[in-house]
C-alpha cells in the first residue's frame, strides 16, 4: 500500500507540473503583446486503469488438534507390585448423584483395569492438588484449568489429568488396578453426548513420593503437540501403617495413554454398573493421591 501510494502522490506531481507548465507558456507568451494574459486550462495527461488482479485466497494453517493415533501394540505388564493392598475387599455400591465435570466426562471405563467409575471436577487448593475424599472407593477427579494453571481436556490437544484412590476405608477405590495395566490397554471416556474416546496405555512409572517430577507428569515434555493424551495418577507400592490402622503410602504410580479414535454412538465394552446401595463413610487408608505443592511453585513441581 505504501508503494502504491507513493506513486499516485509521484503521478499526481507530475500532471501538476504539467499544468503549470502550460500555463508559464501561456502566460509568457501573451505578456509579450502587453495584452491581459489568458488562463487556459490543461485537462491532466490521461493515464491507464491498473487491471486489478485477483487476491490469492491465503490457505490458512491448521491449529494444532488431537489427531487419531495408531493403535498400540499389547505388550507387557509393568510388573509393579501392591503388597500392602492385596485382598482388599470391593467398596458397597455408591448412592451419591455423579456431580458432573466441566469436561462433559459421563464415565472413565476400562475392563481391563476393572475401572467403571464417574468423573468429577477438580482444583488447585493452596497450592496443592485436590483430591476425590467425598466418594474416595467411587469417583475420579479431573482437573481443570483455572486462572493460574492450564491443564487439557478430553478431545483438545494437550494432557488431560486424572487423580483417584488405589484404595479408600481399606476397601478398594476406582485405580485399584492400575499399577497391573499393560501397554495397549484401553481406557475408555465416555462423553456426555454419546462419543466413546477411546485411549491405550503406553507406560506406567512407579516414583517414590518425594521425588515425583510434577512438571513432567503434568505437561510430558515428549507428547506430540496435536496428540490427546490422558495421565492416570494414584497411590502404590507398600502402605506404611499409623496406630489408627490407617498409613501413607510410599510410592505414586502414573500412567499414560494416547488417544486412538472415537465412535458414536458409544460402543465401548463397559464393565457392570453397581446397582444403588447403602454407602460406607470410612477414612483414608491413604493421604490425598497427589503430593503437596508449594503455592508458589510456577510449574507445580515437587522436585
Amino acid at each position: 500500500m505504501q508503494r502504491l501510494s507513493l506513486r499516485v502522490r509521484i503521478a499526481g506531481a507530475a500532471a501538476t507540473l504539467s499544468v503549470l507548465a502550460a500555463l508559464v507558456v501561456a502566460i509568457s507568451t501573451a505578456g509579450a503583446g502587453g495584452e491581459e494574459p489568458t488562463v487556459i486550462a490543461q485537462p491532466p495527461t490521461p493515464t491507464a486503469s491498473p487491471t486489478p488482479s485477483p487476491t490469492p485466497t491465503p490457505t490458512p494453517t491448521p491449529p494444532p488438534w488431537p489427531w487419531p493415533s495408531d493403535p498400540v501394540p499389547m505388550g507387557e505388564a509393568a510388573g509393579l507390585v501392591n503388597s500392602s493392598s492385596i485382598g482388599f475387599p470391593a467398596p458397597p455400591p455408591s448412592v451419591r448423584v455423579p456431580p458432573g465435570n466441566a469436561a462433559g466426562i459421563a464415565r472413565m471405563i476400562s475392563p481391563a483395569l476393572g475401572m467403571d467409575h464417574y468423573v468429577e471436577t477438580l482444583g488447585i487448593a493452596d497450592g496443592q492438588m485436590q483430591s476425590p475424599d467425598e466418594d474416595g472407593n467411587h469417583s475420579v477427579g479431573w482437573y481443570a484449568s483455572d486462572e493460574r494453571w492450564t491443564f487439557g481436556a478430553p478431545g483438545e490437544a494437550g494432557n488431560s489429568v486424572f487423580s483417584a484412590h488405589e484404595t479408600w476405608g481399606h476397601m478398594t477405590a476406582p485405580f485399584y488396578l492400575l499399577h497391573q495395566a499393560r501397554i495397549g490397554d484401553d481406557i475408555f471416556l465416555e462423553m456426555e453426548d454419546g462419543e466413546s474416546r477411546r485411549y491405550q496405555v503406553i507406560r506406567v512409572t512407579r516414583y517414590p513420593v518425594g521425588e515425583m517430577p510434577m512438571r513432567e507428569v503434568l505437561w510430558p515434555s515428549d507428547r506430540p503437540e496435536e496428540e490427546d493424551w490422558i495421565t492416570l495418577y494414584t497411590c502404590g507400592g507398600e502402605i506404611v501403617y499409623g496406630p489408627n490402622g490407617y498409613g501413607d503410602y510410599l510410592d505414586r504410580d502414573v500412567l499414560v495413554a494416547k488417544w486412538v479414535g472415537s465412535e458414536f454412538p458409544t460402543g465401548a465394552p463397559t464393565a457392570e454398573t453397581p446397582s444403588a446401595g447403602p454407602q460406607q463413610d470410612a477414612p483414608a487408608d491413604e493421604p490425598p493421591p497427589v503430593a503437596p505443592v508449594a503455592p508458589e511453585a510456577p510449574d507445580l513441581s515437587a522436585e
